[in-house]
């Protein structure tokens, strides 16, 4: 018995991992080596490896990523980063912060125009995961430009939600204490950037309980489903942070954690295993009929968000 993603126990030699399965890690490892968060990268590595997988060229391929990680990176294994459960990720990122700072600022120091290049990614009409990678990197250097650039830029483009609350985070980081309107979810919102979440922690208690009924359920029925739950549960909350729908999540009633979670629980089934039993899924979290219309209201909402999120553009 492992340790998984989650922290929990999960048997992972019973673990199996579909195509479509596989595909969704594949884009997950992209997104950590782009962000440089190989501490990260190593860690699921090594929980793909211990996953029951048919897809032996991947199978191949994570194993040579994971001996070039190691290779590169031995500090991150040295210093038990890359096998910390994730009851310690705060310890990890402050660690991985550290080593991101370091190489963005040896980049400027190299390129005295690095700052300015990222900017003018932000306006160049890149794919999300590149403006995410760019603003990562923007949080940590020291440019006159920068702060006003972002603002400027957060007021007048269209983005993706999830990049608008990773620049939101970055403004925060660089200690930028403003109100910034935004068209988010279709709604016109005020923010304070202050108050944005830097992390999934620093979201309210009553949301992040929905999570972990999530993942009691799913260790027995479902054991894949356990990581995808909580990577999906944290960009779902960045997708609706400061929109009616958030508010209307923090104003839920206790019994109603069962109502999101069942509503997670089904869309992943349906966009990464082939699709769930609806009526069987609602039994086991004990949905009645009285809740029955919350529990469409909140499906449609996920939905909504799966539409937008799982085409990763």
């Amino acid at each position: 018995m492992d340790r998984g993603t989650n922290g929990a126990d999960v048997p992972r030699d019973n673990v199996v991992l579909f195509p479509k399965t596989i595909e969704y890690y594949q884009y997950e490892l992209t997104k950590l080596l782009e962000g440089e968060r190989y501490g990260e990268a190593i860690r699921l590595l090594r929980f793909l490896l211990a996953c029951r997988v048919d897809d032996d060229r991947s199978r191949e391929e994570w194993q040579s990523l994971l001996q070039w990680l190691e290779m590169m990176f031995p500090e991150l294994t040295s210093m038990g980063l890359a096998s910390m459960p994730a009851g310690l990720e705060g310890e990890e990122e402050v660690s991985e912060s550290g080593l991101l700072r370091r190489s963005v600022q040896n980049k400027a120091k190299q390129q005295s125009d690095y700052a300015e290049k990222l900017l003018a990614m932000l306006d160049a009409g890149e794919r999300s995961d590149k403006l995410q990678l760019a603003l990562d990197q923007l949080a940590y250097l020291d440019h006159p430009r920068i702060d006003e650039a972002l603002l400027g830029w957060l007021a007048r483009e269209t983005l993706h939600p999830l990049v608008q609350f990773k620049a939101l985070q970055v403004l925060k980081l660089r200690g930028v204490k403003e109100q910034v309107k935004l068209m988010r979810g279709g709604e016109e919102v005020v923010l304070d950037i202050e108050d944005t979440p830097s992390g999934p922690d620093e979201f309210p208690w009553q949301i992040r309980e929905m999570i972990a009924r999530v993942q009691e359920i799913s260790e027995t029925t479902h054991p894949a489903l356990s990581y995808f739950a909580q990577e999906t549960w944290n960009e779902f909350l960045a997708f609706i942070y400061g929109t009616s729908t958030y508010a209307q999540l923090l104003r839920q009633e206790p019994g109603c954690v069962d109502v999101w979670a069942s509503a997670l629980h089904l869309m992943l089934l349906d966009k990464l295993f082939g699709g769930g039993n609806k009526e069987e899924l609602l039994e086991m979290y004990g949905i009645t009929s009285e809740l029955e219309f919350q529990w469409e209201q909140a499906y449609r909402v996920m939905q909504q968000f799966a539409a937008v999120t799982f085409r990763r553009d």
